[in-house]
């Protein structure tokens, strides 16, 4: 008879087994469980800890937060940006003018954006966290939907709904479109896209509210308007907050669409982009480091207010309260929101489909069938379709490498985040995690051209890796907090008795942590994995000659080749959605 300590698989509980000599299989797998639980406690010595904490936070910083702030080293020589930006001997401060115009323009778009979202945003969140009516999660998961449009999807969606006779304008019988390109589209794009962040962000909190205290003010005779404006409203003031930074900050970067709708207008990321395809690497890096200032002032202005405690709005119009309480106007109201949800964000974002099916064979005015999908993709003699299949095979590369090393470095840094106690060391890398998800991507983007390329440590050049380790950054903050929200919510009572018992930390890891966080790994794993596969701005920055399907959704509307275009815009709006719904399903979203 043989005696084996070691850990259950299943339980993680320390097992004594006895086996008889001889018994095969379950002899030897008894053996090579004493062997890994014999490993894992070796691996779990104080020694091993420090070195993976040593590890994660190397990684970040380097990897992620590093290139990130490498742009302001390049702006050291102020001489030199002084002459490119304000003193060019041949154009004077003409650069200096184009970056106020772009950033106000920016700071425009993104501001106007907000405000209509919330506008827009708040009913909806309210109607779905409170009411029940059939249908419900139909209509959470449309809510979500532009989520999984890429950007450059969703411009080109929008302009052909907006811009061309064949969207909204044939309802009103127009022989062009509604509106032509520049900052009123892009405005129409930033808000379809940034409308789930406001949405999803009010909802989860009004959710979490206690609706004891709205009951107890109903029955004390306050109307409805009034319970949100004393009650509903201080309470959801941070998540309120959180989600219109998001949409803002988000807004300010986007530059997929932005490129399609801008037309002769040009935001700060547009600028970015098209200064540094012409290699003026001094007044690009200028540019840049004003935004990586602005996303880190925002995140930190957004961190103070949402620790301060939120009031009740202060004016009281008591008659006028009453009155919107009514049944009729909250149905007025309801019916308002979702038409507006309707016309301003689902039916632009998802019009691409109907646009691709109506000429897939052929222009549906002239009967041209080399203005249809079929031809431009498949017949036409520049092969397109050979195109699209690289750059889809690019961009899910670029997609599952990013992921892959986000879910290996992100765990480390995540239980760190969560479980160590390093007082201000840990509150300042719980700032610099949430930059990347500020600064936008093209000026991210130009800063790791700088970090990896020949102006820093010169170990990378624009192509397919330097597009793999810029989505690595960007990503990387939205593995890291879903995954400490998960670790947060565990029962550390779990965890404590299979320590209890003698079970080595990495051994209770493996095999009680684990299997319990596994559907928080998968749903980190579809976010960053969506997000790489839409982002446009920080490919373009980096991409050398490698090209995404977001870039090349660009370079084909850009080429007006826009049957074509459409025909990308689908394949990868119906891959992204599909994660989605995973997600949703994994999540458990209701």
């Amino acid at each position: 008879m043989e005696r084996f300590f070691g850990i259950s698989p299943i339980s993680g509980l320390p097992l004594e087994l006895e086996v008889e000599n001889g018994m095969g299989e379950d002899s030897a797998t008894v053996r090579e469980e004493s062997r890994i639980v014999s490993i894992e406690r070796f691996l779990s010595t104080r020694k091993f800890r420090i070195l993976s904490d040593f590890l994660a936070v190397t990684f970040f910083l380097i990897v992620v937060a590093g290139p990130t702030l490498y742009v302001f080293f390049t702006i050291l020589d102020w001489s030199t940006v002084y002459t490119w930006v304000f003193a060019d001997p041949f154009t004077g401060d003409t650069r200096w003018m184009v970056m106020r115009r772009a950033l106000f323009l920016s700071f425009q778009i993104a501001a106007i954006t907000t405000i209509i979202d919330v506008i827009i945003g708040l009913p909806m969140a309210l109607i779905l966290a409170r009411y029940q009516f059939r249908f419900k999660k139909f209509v959470d998961t449309l809510v979500d939907l532009p989520m999984a449009v890429p950007t450059s999807a969703l411009g080109f969606s929008l302009f052909l709904f907006w811009g061309t006779k064949g969207g909204f304008a044939w309802f009103l019988g127009m022989e062009s479109g509604l509106l032509s390109r520049g900052p009123l589209m892009v405005v129409l794009a930033h808000v379809a896209f940034t409308y789930p962040y406001i949405v999803r962000s009010l909802k989860a909190i009004i959710i979490n509210i206690d609706e004891t205290y709205e009951d107890a003010a109903r029955t004390l005779g306050a109307s409805s308007v009034t319970v949100f404006r004393s009650i509903t409203y201080p309470l959801m003031i941070g998540g309120l907050l959180s989600g219109a930074t998001l949409a803002f900050t988000r807004s300010l970067g986007e530059t997929g669409a932005t490129i399609i709708l801008s037309g002769v207008y040009s935001t700060a990321p547009v600028v970015i982009v098209s200064w540094r395809r012409m290699l003026q690497i001094p007044p690009t890096a200028f540019l840049s480091a004003i935004l990586v200032v602005i996303a880190v002032i925002l995140t930190s202005i957004v961190r103070i207010v949402m620790r301060m405690q939120g009031g009740a709005l202060g004016k009281v119009w008591p008659d006028i309260e009453r009155r919107l309480s009514r049944p009729r106007m909250r149905i007025t109201r309801n019916i308002f929101v979702v038409l507006t949800f309707a016309l301003i964000v689902l039916i632009p974002s998802v019009f691409i489909v109907n646009y691709m099916l109506v000429r897939f064979s052929g222009s549906p005015y002239t009967g041209r069938v080399e203005s249809g999908v079929f031809y431009q993709v498949f017949v036409a003699p520049d092969r397109k379709w050979e195109a699209l299949l690289e750059a889809l095979v690019t961009s899910l590369r670029v997609a599952v490498l990013a992921t892959a090393v986000n879910i290996i470095a992100g765990l480390p840094m995540a239980f760190l985040m969560v479980r160590r106690k390093w007082g201000r060391i840990k509150s300042l890398l719980d700032l610099m995690i949430d930059v990347p998800l500020s600064v936008p991507t093209a000026a991210l983007g130009f800063s790791f051209f700088l970090f990896w390329g020949a102006q820093g440590l010169d170990m990378l050049h624009p192509g397919f890796w330097m597009v793999v380790v810029v989505h690595i950054a960007f990503t990387y903050p939205y593995v890291v907090r879903t995954l400490m929200a998960v670790i947060e919510g565990l029962d550390p009572g779990i965890e404590e008795a299979a320590s209890t018992l003698g079970a080595p930390p990495l051994t209770v890891f493996r095999t009680v942590t684990l299997p319990l966080i596994g559907p928080g790994i998968l749903a980190a794993a579809i976010m960053a994995f969506t997000r790489s596969l839409g982002e446009t701005g920080a490919t373009i920055v980096v991409m050398g000659l490698a090209r995404t399907i977001p870039v090349l959704i660009v370079d084909w509307v850009e080429s007006l080749a826009l049957p074509a275009a459409a025909f990308a815009c689908v394949i990868l709006m119906g891959i992204s959605y599909c994660l989605l719904l995973t997600l949703r399903y994994v999540l458990g979203w209701e």
